[in-house]
């Protein structure tokens, strides 16, 4: 079971440079104690790009940015025309000052 699982809102998201709506971030702890996050995104196309540094601002202002996979990306089924990218954190997600997200070794 996951430990310190956290989840909340990121705004003014870029991917690669390229501006995204806001993110659902989750955050928590493995098994073993390690700091894990991922990002889950609406879109309205694909990514072409696998992976990128993530940044966006919390809704108390703190900025957070990460390297990121794209891990899945799910197509909307029929008419719907939008795409749910979801980000793997690769390493620390940057900005958060809890022990949490502290640097991996």
């Amino acid at each position: 079971m996951a430990a310190k699982h956290q989840r909340f809102a990121l705004h003014d998201v870029t991917f690669a440079g390229v501006s995204l709506p806001a993110a659902t971030i989750d955050c928590w702890e493995d098994t073993h104690g390690r700091p894990q996050w991922l990002a889950r995104v609406l879109v309205r196309s694909r990514s072409q790009v696998e992976d990128g540094e993530l940044s966006g601002h919390t809704a108390d202002g703190r900025v957070l940015t990460g390297h990121v996979l794209v891990a899945d990306q799910q197509v909307g089924p029929g008419g719907i025309k939008q795409t749910l990218i979801v980000f793997h954190g690769d390493g620390t997600l940057h900005g958060l000052q809890e022990p949490l997200h502290r640097e991996r070794n």
